[in-house]
């Protein structure tokens, strides 16, 4: 097949830092865009001034100001807006190869049957938490493997399955693009993956960042359905059993043999297989550290998350009628 128009479409806020080099990475792709449609949420850094001088230099610029928007509604806006038939997605933050659009969108101009590809989204560490972070993996493990690959951030997919699938669902915070790519799945819409179409993005840089990723992530999981909570409760009975008798401990040294073998469980059915992996990528004695610490903080983080937005599922209609709205099944 020829190769269709696209339009790369992205929502930001306060990105005025790095933005320079978003764009310009845009501009030098091997197959550029043929348009960029960007949705501001109403920055107040500099960003709009970025934007509007790249519009005025280059004609395929498209600059939507939104304020407050979530990147769910910000991303349906700027698709909504564009003019091509194949949509590509990316955000601020990230850093695409030359060849990152190319290769992104050549399984949707060589297959008609496909209706969406997911890309490759390689971590840009700077210290050796945020590469550690990365080799972990930077979205949460749990659910579908084909909703892991299908991430919003490095994407694409026929603006006909987007208005097919009902766009990205509004309502949600997080999780929005683990709901999308369900449903491409739930209405059997084939997703290629582009391994060789790369995009570069930086974990979050210490514990607190990428505990309160991961627990949002969980949240919005838990607002979707994603998995069941007693999988979630089954995880957190041990964190909470190391936790709790580690306290103890100061009142009796017996607690601390509990929490010590329950740590030593934990370290065996979740740190070890996550060592195995990253082991293959590095021998650094370091390794020892950091990955039973992101592997812990990660797996309370999402399963804690996970708990309140099932939650708020049960306790507020709201989430519960939106998914099923959603989903067709209202």
């Amino acid at each position: 097949m020829p190769q269709e128009k696209t339009s790369v479409v992205l929502t930001l806020l306060n990105e005025g830092a790095g933005l320079r080099t978003l764009l310009d990475a845009l501009l030098e792709q091997t197959s550029p865009p043929d348009e960029i449609v960007i949705v501001d949420g109403g920055s107040t850094d500099g960003t709009a001034e970025v934007l509007q001088e790249y519009a005025a230099k280059d004609a395929r610029f498209r600059i939507l100001v939104e304020p407050g928007v979530n990147i769910a509604k910000g991303r349906n806006i700027a698709i909504a807006a564009a003019t091509s038939p194949l949509i590509a997605v990316t955000d601020g933050g990230c850093l695409p190869e030359p060849t990152w659009l190319a290769n992104l969108v050549k399984p949707l101009c060589n297959d008609s049957n496909y209706m969406a590809v997911a890309g490759n989204i390689v971590a840009a560490p700077r210290n050796r938490f945020e590469y550690y972070a990365g080799l972990l993996g930077m979205a949460s493990d749990s659910g579908d493997s084909r909703t892991r690959w299908f991430l919003g951030r490095s994407s694409a997919f026929r603006k006909t399955a987007w208005e097919r699938a009902g766009g990205y669902p509004e309502w949600l915070y997080t999780a929005e693009d683990t709901l999308f790519a369900k449903r491409f799945n739930q209405l059997g819409m084939p997703v290629a993956i582009a391994e060789d179409s790369k995009l570069h993005w930086r974990p979050r840089r210490n514990l607190y960042r990428l505990a309160k990723m991961f627990f949002l992530y969980g949240k919005g999981n838990g607002r979707i359905q994603l998995w069941s909570a007693s999988e979630s409760l089954y995880w957190l009975r041990f964190h909470f059993i190391w936790i709790i008798c580690t306290f103890a401990g100061l009142f009796s040294p017996w607690f601390f043999l509990i929490a010590g073998a329950d740590v030593a469980y934990l370290l065996n059915i979740a740190a070890k297989p996550a060592l195995a992996t990253v082991s293959k990528k590095t021998r650094a004695w370091d390794r020892y550290w950091y990955v039973p610490m992101i592997v812990f903080v990660r797996s309370f983080a999402t399963h804690a998350g996970f708990l309140l937005g099932n939650y708020e599922y049960r306790t507020e209609p709201y989430f519960r009628q939106q998914l099923e709205a959603y989903e067709g099944r209202r």
